[in-house]
């Protein structure tokens, strides 16, 4: 009885297991076609991922983005409901949901969702970028520059604040100032550009050199 127990519980393991490679195989093609705009394509992994394995979190976040990517936020907006279903303590379900939301120009449940976004990831400023954005779609401009000068602040290295903030500024009619912080944010992008270009070159060039210090070793 007990050789019968284990067998059966063998089987159920190994299927198990099986069944979740074929379901990873299935996602890093998603993402593979997503990275690569074939979003039709990545949808159909993604289903497929999902359903190997219904509890697939991040399948279902990739699928809501191809959704979002083809322009079926309604789609969308009911995957990401299904990731805060299956996971309610990580913020890319509402942040997901959020960004459905707002393109679909429903800025105040949009905003919602980016509050809960935040609650749940406070230290990501990309989701105070997005929510500055959401509010000065709410006309409440205050909100939205407190956000954009709070991602400023959490990211001086990074390009994207910087050009919202000249967009709410070209919207006020700053010219100038709009004009400055393009600029600004250019300036940062070239140089962070430049600085991955060099550690790229640099990370090739060592191993260049690590590769041919094990030929040598071998000899």
């Amino acid at each position: 009885m007990k050789k019968i127990f284990f067998t059966i519980l063998s089987l159920l393991v190994l299927t198990s297991t099986s069944v979740w490679a074929t379901a990873k195989s299935d996602y890093e093609a998603g993402k593979a076609a997503f990275e690569a705009k074939n979003y039709e394509s990545a949808l159909n992994y993604y289903n497929k991922a999902i359903q190997q394995d219904k509890k697939y979190v991040e399948a279902y976040c990739g699928k809501g983005e191809a959704e979002m990517e083809l322009q079926k936020n309604d789609d969308a907006i009911n995957t990401f409901t299904k990731v805060i279903k299956l996971n309610p303590h990580i913020s890319e379900g509402y942040y997901g949901r959020s960004s459905a939301y707002a393109a679909k120009q429903n800025w105040s449940q949009a905003k919602v969702d980016m509050e809960k976004a935040i609650s749940i990831d406070p230290n990501n400023y990309e989701l105070y970028e997005s929510r500055g954005m959401i509010n000065y779609e709410l006309n409440d401009k205050a909100a939205a520059y407190a956000d954009v000068e709070k991602a400023i602040s959490m990211a001086p290295d990074e390009p994207t604040p910087y050009r919202i903030r000249a967009l709410f500024k070209l919207g006020d009619l700053q010219f100038r100032a709009a004009y400055k912080d393009y600029r600004l944010g250019n300036k940062i992008e070239k140089a962070k550009n430049k600085a991955e270009k060099k550690a790229a070159k640099e990370a090739a060039k060592a191993a260049k050199k690590a590769a041919k210090e094990a030929k040598k070793a071998a000899k």
